[in-house]
């Protein structure tokens, strides 16, 4: 949790400030669902781009503290530090799917998930933000690429699970032909388009998480000495990436798409969620130093 006196040197009142701006981008993006305007959905993406270049700021800060206390690494690891992460890369992700698609309405979507996830690390108490010596075996910078790599994964999958929301509602919409279509309805893109969408974040989400897997394999055999140990994140990892691999076999062989498309990518969201912190709540293991303040979500 941030106390009353977060500091400006390690980066958390600068995290604190874009959850203000990013609540803004969603308050905009509901009116925008409500009215139609496209003024405000614009006006809502340029405060959301505020909100990540005040994050991006924001990291430079808190790993410039980070090496200037003595750690050589920048702090991913404890769930504070792996929260804010998640959020910038949710946003990230819908900022370049916006920029080549009009899918205004995914950014209520978007914003509403970076929120939740900036107000846990701001405001529960298993997350804090002081920045704290790490264990030998988390010193390395393969550790750092695996991280990356798995977050860039999991805000890929965060925008398929958006667009599975709105292909849904939409797809409901264009096959019930006695009703016509309201403004919501309207500001949504074809479902064809869409479905293409999700195929195409889900790839691009595949291939990140793969990478992350294979180099958590190569570390945790230098660090543990072993590649796989079937701790409970590790085989939860392993139940996330079967699920989109089941995606993209579908698709390609038995031309799966639509609704169960839609459905695989909403639920396989909610095993990513599972995997990322239900696992370290519930199930402790070799990727849970689960103490107050110190969870690590390896």
């Amino acid at each position: 949790m941030i106390s009353a006196n977060m500091s400006i040197l390690d980066g958390s009142l600068y995290f604190a400030i874009s959850l203000l701006f990013l609540i803004l981008s969603f308050l905009g993006y509901s009116i925008f669902l409500f009215t139609g305007n496209k003024t405000i959905s614009k006006i809502s993406f340029l405060v959301l781009i505020l909100t990540f270049s005040i994050q991006t700021f924001a990291f430079i800060v808190r790993w410039i503290y980070a090496y200037k206390i003595g750690i050589d690494t920048p702090p991913l690891v404890d769930l504070y530090d792996s929260l804010v992460f998640f959020a910038y890369v949710i946003i990230f992700g819908f900022i370049l799917l916006r920029i080549f698609y009009d899918f205004d309405a995914l950014g209520f979507i978007i914003t509403a998930a970076a929120a939740a996830v900036l107000s846990f690390a701001s405001f529960s108490p298993l997350a804090t933000s002081a920045i704290e010596p790490t264990i030998p075996a988390l010193q390395s910078y393969w550790l750092l690429y695996h991280i990356i790599s798995l977050f860039v994964s999991y805000g890929a999958f965060a925008a398929a699970f958006g667009l599975g929301i709105l292909y849904l509602i939409k797809n409901r919409k264009e096959t019930d032909k006695a009703k016509k279509q309201g403004r919501f309805f309207s500001l949504l893109p074809p479902s064809a388009v869409i479905e293409e969408t999700i195929y195409r974040v889900v790839v691009f989400g595949l291939f990140f998480l793969t990478v992350g897997v294979v180099i958590g394999a190569a570390w945790a055999d230098s660090a543990w000495g072993g590649f796989w140990s079937w701790d409970p994140k590790e085989t939860w990892s392993l139940i996330t990436w079967l699920t989109y691999v089941l995606f993209i076999h579908a698709k390609i062989t038995k031309g799966w798409g639509g609704k169960k498309m839609a459905w695989i990518a909403i639920i396989g969201f909610a095993i990513v969620i599972f995997c990322y912190l239900g696992v370290d709540l519930i199930i402790p293991g070799l990727h849970s130093y689960a103490t107050p303040g110190s969870t690590s979500v390896l």
